[in-house]
């Protein structure tokens, strides 16, 4: 037994911890509390007014140009004016698409690939490097996710477990995906991309959601969100969810036993104690169980951050975060417990008029504990990884809101590398309101992993001196607004990579392969999205994307099949989502994909899907029949198993 409590010592008893209670049994008390709080609200609640398509009626493609992004520079700028490939996906969007989960909300952002690999798990990038799939993951490790400013990253494999991100959908303010490098001002792992996932503010959800689905895939999922103020300064919200899959099939027809189960709960406060002061905090927890080897995990994550106003185009702002994750696989021994501390500080301000200066600095540590099994070990079973950060970036007004140069770099040092630099540069061309010309040329790193420097297994090693992974990366977008019913952007990119993982025979006694850096390469494509709105109430919105993912070997001891390993990705992919506001309250909306052949070593056939959804709006209710994969029985995405089609039955109540 460690210091913490873990039984680390055999691999055929549970792990327990005393920080570990038995969160599954979670969903019994917490709709119970949330209830309780909603009770009076129930009761005196009077009847609403009946709430028309017109009260629902989408943002329009001006508005939706002029939405103010910050994932691109790390301050609000117009979505019609970055300098970047940056697409929003908003929140109604996401309502209506048939989403119940949050990688299937990621579905709708047209620059990224995303596909379902089981029952729980999911396959997220951007511009390729979706890596291989595994028992209860996939190995993507060149895209930064984040979740209200959260890094949702393990440094076990450099990427993300999807199966446990989730939020409550009905509380998702946008998503906002960069694809391209953003490592100047996010940092390592910002390789292909940035996805920024935000909720909206206590503020903005005041008052009781109730929602429930009942289906064939998605067996059940539930979820209760209650709202309120405290005074007029001060507002919180608490939430509870529950989810219930049924498994999917392998190729062969058997169930693939990854039925999955999960209760979350959380809650946010906001607090304004002054117009220039602006104070959040927030947790969740969760709890997830399947039938296959990931048999039992849990988290638990608060973060509060405080941002101070000087003036419109000054402010500082300060965050700070403590994540834990705990997953426990019965079936393999395999255990890892891993603990995030992270704090940033960042300030911007003017200097004169031309030009508006962002830096910043930040720290993180990551206590990361795994239990070795005869198959699989790291050496250090035990490592706490530090990293350190530090970015400035100045904004040039060449010609006042014409012609505009940004120019960054960011400094970063972690325990593998020691120190690594990413720079870039980007300048923005806006002839008139309607139209912008942007370009960039920008070098990012993905540092090393656990399982890249220390995995110890018979079969498989690390060389002990395993290198960041680098990406040079060149930029050409166009993005325009023809008409008030039209928008439309283009980006073009080559990406150009050098010391990408490989795995290569081992020629000395040990392991027969070893992890090592040498692979080159290069990636391009074109990435295309529109919105269109044909009528006041019919809206299309849509995309295409081209990838040409090209990797060879530097030396003759990297196995051919590391090309597969490492990037895994369709060439061409389209999307069209239509939403329809029908007379009487209804709503029809449809969601279209197209996925092109995905290469690996058991090959997943190009595919199309549909998802449809009718929607019945009266008053505060709504009901609302969802279909998905509509098309087919079932379907491969990636890897071995089958996703089948799905109808579930949803139930609304806003209160």
């Amino acid at each position: 037994m460690n210091s913490k409590g873990y039984n680390l010592t055999n691999k055929n008893r549970a792990v327990t911890t005393a920080a570990s209670p038995p969160l599954l049994s979670l969903h019994r008390w917490l709709f119970i509390v949330l209830i309780l709080i909603a009770i009076p609200k129930l009761v005196l609640a009077q009847p609403g007014k009946r709430i028309s398509p017109e009260d629902l009626k989408k943002l329009s493609v001006e508005e939706l140009m002029n939405l103010e992004v910050t994932s691109v520079s790390k301050a609000p700028e117009k979505l019609s004016e970055v300098a970047s490939a940056v697409q929003v996906v908003t929140n109604e969007d996401v309502v209506r698409s048939t989403a119940t989960r949050l990688p299937e909300a990621l579905r709708l952002a047209t620059n990224l690939q995303v596909a379902q690999s089981n029952a729980h798990e999911w396959a997220v990038t951007a511009r390729g490097f979706n890596g291989a799939p595994l028992s209860n993951n996939t190995l993507a490790n060149k895209l930064l996710v984040m979740i209200d400013g959260r890094t949702i990253y393990t440094p076990l494999f450099g990427g993300v477990f999807w199966g446990v991100q989730n939020v409550l959908l009905e509380d998702l303010d946008r998503i906002e995906v960069v694809s391209g490098p953003g490592g100047t001002l996010w940092g390592a792992n910002a390789v292909n991309g940035v996805i920024n996932i935000m909720s909206k503010n206590a503020r903005e959800t005041q008052g009781l959601l109730f929602s429930e689905s009942i289906g064939t895939f998605l067996q059940d999922q539930i979820s209760l969100r209650y709202g309120a103020q405290i005074d007029s300064k001060l507002f919180f919200r608490v939430y509870g969810q529950r989810i219930d899959h049924n498994p999917t099939r392998r190729l062969n027809g058997d169930e693939s036993n990854d039925e999955w189960h999960m209760t979350q709960g959380g809650f946010r406060m906001d607090y304004y104690p002054s117009s220039k002061n602006t104070f959040t905090l927030q947790g969740d927890l969760y709890a997830g169980k399947t039938d296959s080897a990931v048999s039992d995990l849990n988290g638990q994550n608060v973060l509060g951050r405080w941002t101070h106003m000087f003036t419109d185009q000054s402010d500082i702002t300060l965050q700070v975060y403590y994540d834990r994750t705990y997953r426990n696989q019965d079936a393999t021994g395999l255990l890892d417990v891993l603990n995030t501390y992270d704090a940033d500080f960042q300030h911007r301000f003017p200097v004169r008029k031309r030009h508006k200066v962002l830096w910043g600095i930040g720290y993180r540590i990551m206590d990361d504990n795994f239990r070795s099994t005869p198959g699989l070990s790291f050496a250090p079973s035990r490592r706490t990884l530090e990293l350190f950060n530090g970015f400035i970036q100045d904004q040039i007004s060449l010609i006042p809101r014409r012609l505009e140069l940004t120019l960054g770099t960011k400094l970063i040092h972690n325990d593998y590398t020691g120190f690594e630099w990413q720079p870039s540069a980007r300048i923005s061309w806006l002839p008139n309101h309607r139209n912008t010309f942007w370009a960039a040329v920008s070098r990012a790193v993905r540092t090393p992993s656990r399982l890249d420097a220390e995995i110890i297994s018979p079969v498989l090693g690390s060389v002990q001196d395993f290198r960041s992974e680098k990406v040079t990366a060149y930029e050409l977008g166009y993005r325009m607004t023809p008409t008030n019913k039209i928008s439309f952007s283009l980006a073009a990119f080559y990406n150009n990579y050098d010391h990408v993982r490989s795995i290569d025979t081992n020629l000395n006694p040990g392991p027969f392969f070893v992890f090592d850096n040498n692979l080159d390469g290069s990636s391009s494509g074109i990435e295309i999205s529109a919105n269109v709105f044909l009528r006041n109430w019919w809206r299309i919105r849509g995309g295409y994307t081209f990838l040409r993912t090209k990797l060879s070997p530097s030396t003759p001891q990297v196995l051919p099949a590391s090309v597969l390993v490492e990037a895994q990705d369709p060439r061409n992919q389209l999307l069209l989502q239509s939403n329809m506001d029908l007379p009487k309250g209804f709503q029809l909306d449809f969601v279209g994909r197209y996925v092109d052949l995905v290469p690996s070593t058991i090959a997943v056939a190009s595919y199309i899907t549909l998802n449809a959804r009718i929607a019945w709006i009266y008053r505060r209710f709504t009901f609302s029949i969802n279909g998905r994969n509509l098309l087919q029985e079932r379907h491969t995405e990636f890897g071995n198993t089958q996703i089948p089609r799905s109808i579930y039955q949803k139930i609304t109540l806003r209160l």
